[in-house]
């Protein structure tokens, strides 16, 4: 028995709710439409817009929104030109690389971007005033430690050739240094404090569409962040009135979105001169835990266990971290210092405390607030701290220096970038584990937020670093012809 064919309004009434269902980029032959505001939800709402300095998902979106980079990442994880006008080819066996911006760039406030603005912007990862978490994307460039000790302005490794041309010669051979000019924290601002982005400022929750972007106005006329409690974030979304989730937690009703990348990554970090022999059996616990319990009972978001420095995806083939031999005396007291404002590093802190307890080590508790954790962690005042670290790439010697930077400063970051920049690909694991071990981390997990999107929305592409390019994004809505 053949099926009834619709009639013509019961059929498109099917139509269009298909399309409505549709997961994002399923709409592959239907033009764009532009206009409306796109709504964000995120976990807190964005406090730090500057790429020198945003660190927690929703400053690294809201900067993202709002800063180009030279080099973006494509989905298949390849470099492609974003104010660049071509990848560069290393140079000089892999230490020098000369960059070309495209004609005509300009800020969001239509002042013109030129090679100065480039070269600054790099320099500015390393003075001292700026305190950038991210100083190990420009370690690599000649003159880096000048800039860092305060006695030079200026990178002596960036030659500005031209209004449109640099030549930048590094310190040591990185062949992959181009990917550095696809992390966030290489994007180029303005004097004023400008960005090249798709979007520009207009409230501390609401961007507005720029007209100067390098690819032309985004498809969407504002882009609004709000941060709703999960059950209400839930709900908006299955209502249409969210388009974009990032949230640890499921949501239902949403469409199927390609998972993100697990960039997140936890570590326990040993200070072992302030314990001495004492940190001999905390190491040993560590190096004992069930990660996978962790993931499975403690971790909201999507998880994994890391027993490297770092995940397999990106450094295959390490050796997982070894308990280390002797012993050493059982410490009276120790304390885990954690970011207090992380839930799941709070959930994890206090597995850990339990766990350590098992092995005979009493623990206590320090969850603190984001300027006493930098504060202290920066001062190795802390027994042991859970360090979470949410990588802004996937190239192994540079998300090895900004592990070693979260914990040892910049110096360590450097020795971290040659170690590993300078490794054959079969020793490459060996590099990382030295790293590891002369920080004294102990990897827990990685993880990564869930991106949830609601049905209908339209560019929504996930690249290997996680970066969702806003411009691209657009809702389609029933009824409404692009």
């Amino acid at each position: 028995m053949t099926r009834p064919r619709p009639a013509p309004a019961a059929a498109l009434a099917l139509a269009l709710l298909a399309l409505a269902l549709a997961p994002p980029s399923a709409l592959a032959g239907v033009r764009p439409a532009y206009g409306g505001t796109l709504r964000l939800a995120v976990p807190l709402l964005p406090r730090l817009t500057d790429p020198a300095l945003a660190t927690m998902p929703q400053d690294v979106a809201a900067a993202r929104a709002l800063h180009a980079t030279p080099l973006r990442l494509g989905p298949d994880g390849a470099l492609r030109p974003g104010l660049l006008e071509e990848v560069p080819a290393p140079q000089a066996g892999g230490r020098a690389f000369r960059l070309t911006l495209r004609q005509g760039l300009r800020f969001a406030d239509g002042t013109p971007l030129g090679a100065l603005d480039l070269a600054a912007s790099l320099a500015r990862l390393l003075r001292q005033e700026v305190a950038s978490p991210h100083a190990w994307l420009a370690l690599p460039i000649q003159g880096a430690e000048a800039v860092l000790e305060g006695r030079a302005a200026s990178l002596s490794g960036i030659q500005v050739l031209s209004d449109r041309e640099l030549l930048v010669t590094l310190a040591f051979p990185m062949p992959d240094f181009p990917a550095a000019l696809a992390a966030l924290p290489a994007a180029v601002v303005s004097p004023a404090g400008a960005g090249a982005g798709p979007f520009r400022p207009e409230a501390r929750d609401r961007l507005v569409a720029s007209e100067h972007h390098w690819r032309g106005r985004p498809f969407a006329d504002a882009l609004a962040f709000v941060a709703p409690e999960p059950r209400a974030g839930a709900a908006a979304l299955a209502a249409g009135e969210l388009d974009l989730w990032l949230r640890p937690e499921p949501a239902a009703g949403a469409a199927a979105v390609p998972p993100a990348p697990l960039l997140t990554l936890t570590y326990a970090a040993v200070n072992g001169r302030r314990l001495g022999a004492g940190a001999v059996p905390l190491r040993q616990a560590l190096a004992a835990l069930d990660r996978a319990d962790l993931c499975r009972r403690f971790v909201r978001a999507p998880c994994e266990p890391l027993a490297t420095l770092l995940p397999a995806a990106l450094l295959p083939g390490a050796q997982p971290v070894s308990a280390p031999a002797g012993g050493g005396p059982t410490p009276a007291h120790l304390a885990i210092l954690l970011p207090g404002w992380l839930a799941d590093a709070r959930a994890v802190a206090e597995r850990l405390q339990v766990k350590l307890f098992d092995a005979g080590l009493r623990v206590a508790l320090e969850p603190v607030d984001p300027a006493r954790y930098a504060a202290r962690l920066a001062a190795g005042d802390y027994d042991v701290a859970l360090l979470v670290v949410p990588l802004l790439t996937p190239a192994p010697a540079l998300a090895a220096g900004q592990v070693a930077q979260a914990v040892g400063g910049p110096a360590a970051a450097r020795r971290a970038e040659v170690a590993l920049a300078g490794a054959a690909r079969e020793l490459a694991p060996a590099a990382a584990e030295a790293v590891r071990a002369e920080a004294d981390l102990w990897p827990l997990h990685a993880s990564g937020a869930r991106v949830a999107a609601a049905p209908g929305l339209q560019g929504l592409v996930l690249p290997p670093d996680g970066a969702v390019d806003v411009g691209d994004l657009w809702r389609w809505r029933p009824g409404v012809v692009p």
